[in-house]
């Protein structure tokens, strides 16, 4: 009898823990965009350039995540406790703020500034103060919820960075060998 209620206990135990962990998204395309080059592709470079001139976006990095939220169990924005992406600036022309922001759909990698979606400005992450080539966290957890609000079922999505106060920062991608691509996690509750 004791086996059998052990068992039971156990069962119990690892269906409420079902639906939480932790999970380190894919990224399908890392690129960027600018505005000088409107019709070029960025997706084979070292380098994700953000930049901002005149207070205005003139490159904007955007990198595309594979979704496979429903079949990790998320299907409500409240499972997700916490989301982070990690990005290392490689190059720190002009020191300034970063903003991420939710895009609903893929990047593919001939995008250009051209014919680039635009991003939701109304779901973004905290901005954050890049002043030296190192690694940086933003807290990007509105924009993973918004993600399973608007595409659970595998509908792509996308992570876009964008400039301030003119300032011009370039991130390690995934072509690089030299520094750390940009990296996303989400923790889950059930």
């Amino acid at each position: 009898m004791r086996y059998l209620q052990s068992l039971i206990s156990i069962f119990l135990l690892l269906a409420a823990t079902a639906g939480a962990g932790s999970f380190t998204a894919e990224m399908d395309v890392d690129t960027y965009m600018d505005a000088a080059n409107a019709s070029q592709s960025f997706s084979d470079n070292d380098l994700l350039w953000a930049t901002s001139v005149g207070g205005e976006p003139a490159k904007e990095v955007y990198l595309s995540i594979i979704n496979i939220l429903g079949s990790q169990g998320v299907f409500d924005p409240e499972q997700i406790d916490s989301a982070t992406l990690t990005v290392d600036a490689a190059q720190v022309e002009r020191p300034g703020k970063i903003t991420a922001y939710f895009l609903h759909g893929a990047t593919f990698d001939a995008a250009t500034w051209s014919d680039k979606e635009d991003y939701d400005n109304s779901v973004s992450s905290q901005t954050i103060d890049i002043s030296q080539e190192k690694s940086y966290t933003i807290d990007v957890t509105d924009i993973i919820k918004k993600a399973v609000e608007t595409c659970t079922e595998g509908c792509p999505y996308s992570i876009v960075l964008v400039a301030e106060d003119d300032a011009s920062v370039a991130f390690f991608s995934s072509e690089s060998s030299e520094g750390e691509e940009p990296t996303l996690v989400y923790d889950t509750i059930e």
